[in-house]
C-alpha cells in the first residue's frame, strides 16, 4: 500500500511540472512545427515591399507608353523597337527605369498586336512579318543622327570634295570612305552601346564593338562604291554611244570622289 502511494503522488508531481512548464502530455505527443509564422518584424517589411511593387506598376500603367520611349503619339513599330533598344541600353543596371521602358514598350506592342487582330488598323512591317526571315539583314536601316553630327560630318566631307577639285584623284575617295566607317561607328556605338565591363558581359555582349565595326566597315565601302558608280554615269553613257564630253578629265575625277563623300555622308546621317 506504502509503495502505491509514493508511485501514485510521484506521477502527480511530474504531471504537474510537466503542466507548469509548457509541455504537457499532449504537447509533447504532437509536437507543434518551429517558426509556424514569420518573426513579426518582419510583416511590415513584407507589407511594404507589396506594397511598392504594386505602386510601380500602377505608375509604369498609368504613365503615357510614347513618352517613357521619347516617341511621338504616331510613332510606328519601328521607331517604338529602336528607341526600346536604344534606352535599354542606356539604363542598363537602372532596375526603375528599366521596368518603365518594359512596362512601356510592353504596352505597345500589346495594342499593335490587339491592332492586327482587329484586322481594320494598318500595322507596321515589323509586327506584320515579325514570322517571316529578314531578306536582307545588313541592308541599310533608317536612323537619323543627331544635327550635330550631321553638320559636323557634312563640313569635313565638302572639305574633302573641295581638296578633290583642286588636285584630282580618286584615292581621294579613300579618305571619304573612311571618314564615312568612322561617323558608322560611332553611330553604331550609340544605338548599340558596347558594355562597359567586359568581364560581367556576356560572350553576345562582348562581341557588340566587333559587329558595330563591321557593319560600320560594310556601309562605308557601299556608300563609296555607289557613289562613284553614281557620279561616273556620265562617263560610261558617253563610251557606251560615243558622245563626247566637254569637260576635262581631272573633273570626272573630282566628282567620283564628290559622289563618294554625298554618298558617305547620307549614310552617315541618316542610316545605320
Amino acid at each position: 500500500h506504502l509503495l502505491s502511494t509514493g508511485l501514485f503522488h510521484c506521477r502527480s508531481a511530474i504531471s504537474r511540472m510537466l503542466s507548469t512548464s509548457g509541455m504537457g502530455l499532449r504537447n509533447c505527443a504532437r509536437p507543434q512545427p518551429r517558426f509556424c509564422s514569420p518573426p513579426i518584424f518582419l510583416a511590415p517589411v513584407a507589407a511594404q515591399r507589396i506594397h511598392l511593387r504594386g505602386a510601380r506598376c500602377q505608375a509604369a500603367a498609368s504613365e503615357n507608353p510614347y513618352e517613357v520611349l521619347g516617341l511621338k503619339s504616331d510613332a510606328d513599330g519601328t521607331a517604338v523597337t529602336k528607341a526600346y533598344n536604344l534606352l535599354r541600353s542606356r539604363y542598363r543596371g537602372n532596375l526603375p527605369m528599366s521596368q518603365k521602358i518594359e512596362a512601356a514598350h510592353g504596352q505597345l506592342m500589346m495594342a499593335a498586336f490587339n491592332n492586327r487582330l482587329k484586322g481594320n488598323v494598318k500595322v507596321s512591317n515589323d509586327i506584320k512579318y515579325a514570322d517571316k526571315e529578314v531578306l536582307f539583314p545588313w541592308r541599310p536601316k533608317r536612323w537619323d543622327a543627331t544635327p550635330k553630327m550631321i553638320l559636323i560630318f557634312g563640313v569635313i566631307q565638302l572639305a574633302l570634295s573641295a581638296f578633290a577639285f583642286n588636285a584630282p584623284s580618286v584615292s581621294k575617295s579613300m579618305g571619304c570612305m573612311l571618314l564615312g566607317i568612322a561617323g558608322n561607328f560611332m553611330k553604331q556605338n550609340a544605338i548599340y552601346p558596347p558594355p562597359n565591363d567586359p568581364d560581367q558581359a556576356t560572350d553576345d555582349e562582348r562581341g557588340t564593338s566587333g559587329r558595330n565595326f563591321v557593319r560600320a566597315a560594310i556601309l562605308g565601302l557601299m556608300a563609296t562604291a555607289m557613289g562613284i558608280l553614281l557620279f561616273s554615269a556620265p562617263e560610261y553613257i558617253s563610251q557606251i554611244f560615243n558622245i563626247p564630253i566637254p569637260v576635262q578629265p581631272g573633273l570626272i575625277v573630282s566628282l567620283k570622289v564628290a559622289g563618294a563623300a554625298v554618298a558617305n555622308w547620307i549614310i552617315t546621317s541618316y542610316y545605320y
